[in-house]
């Protein structure tokens, strides 16, 4: 799959392509330059506005207003455009990527679209809790179902983490992860009213992991696919104006500026004509064929690089052509020679690439996703303010023009009015005075010495002209325009961070700002809208990725893309409270109906701290530990039991025996005294007499 140009040293298999020469490619050369003039043509009018953008953001007076300000008049400019710019990609950003929290989430669909195999595990692990609970009920269809959503619930989790580990690294290196690429699209979007991003394109990367071979860790080595992204700037991208909007399959070139080094390495890579590109940079007098077009120029003296010297001729550098959209089949056929495509129609169009550098083309071939059979999308483009006029929108600069030149006209009056009006204005009568002394300067106890008498000496020969001060008008016009600029772009007091002028003493609370904050916020709901759009487009195409080149077992099925930049517009302190409400209201019925691992995991998000929370697995390994030590406790207390039940048992034997050999004592001293009794009796006459 293509890379990147700024990552040309990565190459894919080269397959092996037929020898072709420039006579067979100039129908598809003639075609595609004709197709990028026109492109080029139609964008003349965004690339004014955008022109306009910029220097409005710099701070440079356009050409046609320059020129009517006078010398020795004032030409400041207030950057109002500039803090405008900054303050509501700083807002954005941080509406879109919340804390610690995702803009984005995987759901599954209604039905999930999961194997046979994921099927038929989900309904043996729900028996299996079945039967663990005691029920011994066949289950129902709803039973599936409900077993399926479950299955395809944890695996969207599973796939989720795989994504936000592709996002880490999604411009190529560790150097730029998700949320610094998307600041880039944000801020183009801002200035021009359009960012966009492409990819993902394919990258090799050799991980090693260990394993066990038998009983001895082993070092495995393997290649994976890694996806990445690359920001293009506006000024590089050439969509097809005719559409309604970007997101359509009409097709757009993008324009790389590569050294003759990068040129080369592009011969390696495959669907790409070696010999064309050799041959073109072997020719004589080649030596870099990039000519600066208008907007070049008038770009370049924009920055520092107007203090050096022009371009010079032979420049070096390379103008490389790219056409992402429909190819005829056609003309695939030259350059495709392990791709059979001679059971189309020729007429046929198909999602391609064309690559063409010099006036010639170095490479036409199949888009990789086509040949995989995915309809991924690989241009992800923000529209910061939509406009039915141009689907690439318009830019903040352009929203408040008016307020900031109309800023620029008051404040360039009030400085001349205050350079006439600080400094004195004095009207000298030279006829009166002395010619041996300086009248042309003016300081701290200086004397004027003057001459004349009689009807002259009543004149005076120095007079103050006095000229009016517009001072106060002037300002009060200057916080007009700011407060227009404030509405137009939802950037004011609160929303830019001045609490000087926000709520009363009682709402001066951290939940209290916070609020604030996010009421203030409400304005930038469509705006974040947009963003949301371009946030799953993102996503969608990583989900791919990972089905078709990760080869991700959790990548089957069908996913829902839920994009959640605009549900951070509710200050996270009255989620907060929402969720703490519901826990505390939850009636014992409700609770039965509840997942309270979400819940908790719910209420730990929204204060940031969801690094707190276990995993799941460590959750059910100490449950089981708990339930283990409590099952030791209750044995403990059962055995303990048991003891003092023998102990009081032997006890009452004990106290039975003894009571039982007291009887006998007695018994047997009672049996005595009667026989003691029986033979005194025995010794006694009848008549009493011996």
């Amino acid at each position: 799959m293509a890379t990147p140009a700024e990552n040309l040293d990565q190459t894919d298999a080269v397959a092996t392509l037929p020898q072709v020469t420039q006579d067979m490619l100039s129908p598809i050369r003639d075609k595609y330059r004709a197709l990028f003039d026109t492109f080029s043509n139609d964008r003349f009018q965004a690339e004014r506005r955008w022109l306009r953008n910029l220097r409005q953001y710099l701070g440079l007076y356009d050409p046609e207003i320059e020129r009517t300000l006078a010398n020795g008049r004032s030409k400041a400019y207030p950057r109002i455009t500039r803090v405008k710019c900054l303050s509501v990609l700083a807002r954005l950003m941080n509406l879109m990527f919340p804390g610690n929290e995702r803009n984005w989430a995987l759901s599954p669909g209604s039905e999930p679209d999961v194997s046979q195999q994921d099927a038929l595990q989900a309904i043996q692990e729900f028996m299996v809790r079945q039967q663990q609970a005691g029920v011994q009920t066949p289950p129902t269809e709803e039973d599936l179902r409900q077993a399926v959503m479950e299955l395809a619930e944890k695996k969207a989790s599973r796939l989720s983490s795989v994504v936000d580990d592709y996002l880490q690294e999604m411009g190529g290196d560790q150097t730029q992860d998700y949320i610094a690429v998307n600041r880039q699209v944000v801020a183009s979007g801002i200035l021009y009213g359009t960012g966009v991003l492409l990819g993902p394109f394919a990258r090799e990367q050799t991980q090693t992991r260990w394993q066990f071979a038998g009983q001895v860790p082993q070092r495995v080595t393997e290649t994976k696919y890694k996806p990445q992204f690359e920001f293009v700037s506006v000024w590089d991208y050439f969509p097809d104006l005719n559409a309604k909007n970007l997101t359509g399959d009409e097709g757009y070139f993008i324009r790389r500026i590569m050294t003759k080094q990068q040129v080369r390495k592009l011969a390696d890579r495959a669907g790409f004509f070696p010999e064309i590109i050799r041959e073109y940079l072997a020719a004589d007098g080649v030596k870099g064929d990039y000519k600066p077009r208008q907007i070049d120029t008038e770009l370049r003296n924009l920055g520092v690089q107007s203090n050096v010297n022009a371009q010079p001729k032979e420049s070096g550098r390379y103008e490389v052509l790219t056409w992402y959209g429909p190819v005829e089949v056609k003309h695939l056929l030259l350059a495709q020679a392990d791709l059979d495509l001679t059971t189309v129609d020729l007429e046929e169009e198909i999602p391609g690439e064309v690559w063409m550098v010099g006036g010639r083309v170095i490479a036409a071939m199949p888009s990789p996703w086509h040949i995989l059979d995915a309809n991924v999308r690989t241009c992800h483009t923000f529209t910061f303010d939509e406009d039915d006029t141009s689907p690439l929108g318009n830019g903040l600069p352009a929203v408040i023009r008016d307020s900031q030149l109309s800023i620029c006209a008051a404040t360039r009056m009030l400085l001349d009015n205050c350079s006439v009006v600080c400094g004195p204005n004095l009207e000298l009568n030279v006829d009166l005075l002395r010619p041996d002394q300086d009248l042309t300067s003016v300081h701290a106890y200086k004397f004027w010495y003057r001459e004349g008498i009689g009807a002259e000496a009543q004149q005076r020969a120095i007079q103050n002209v006095a000229i009016d001060s517009h001072i106060s008008e002037l300002m009060t016009v200057i916080r007009l325009f700011m407060e227009f600029a404030d509405s137009e772009s939802f950037v004011g007091p609160a929303t830019g961070g001045d609490m000087s002028r926000g709520p009363s003493e009682p709402l001066r609370t951290a939940a209290g700002a916070s609020m604030l904050r996010g009421d203030a916020a409400l304005p930038f709901k469509d705006i974040v809208r947009n963003f949301d759009r371009f946030t799953q487009s993102v996503i969608q195409s990583l989900v791919w990725f990972a089905r078709l080149l990760g080869q991700h077992p959790d990548a089957d099925g069908d996913y829902n893309v839920i994009a959640r930049g605009a549900t951070s517009l509710i200050a996270k302190e009255i989620r907060g409270m929402q969720v703490d409400q519901l826990a505390a209201t939850l009636t014992p019925g409700e609770i039965e109906h509840v997942d309270a691992r979400k819940l908790v995991q719910r209420r730990f998000e929204v204060r940031d701290m969801a690094d707190m929370l276990l995993s799941e697995a460590e959750v059910a390994n100490n449950r089981a530990q708990q339930q283990q030590i409590l099952q030791e406790q209750q044995d403990l207390q059962a055995e303990h039991m048991r003891a003092t039940i023998r102990a009081e048992l032997a006890n009452a034997f004990k106290d039975i025996a003894q009571g039982q050999k007291n009887v006998a004592n007695t018994e047997k001293l009672r049996q005595e005294v009667t026989d003691t009794i029986l033979a005194d009796l025995a010794g006694i006459p009848e008549n009493g007499v011996e």
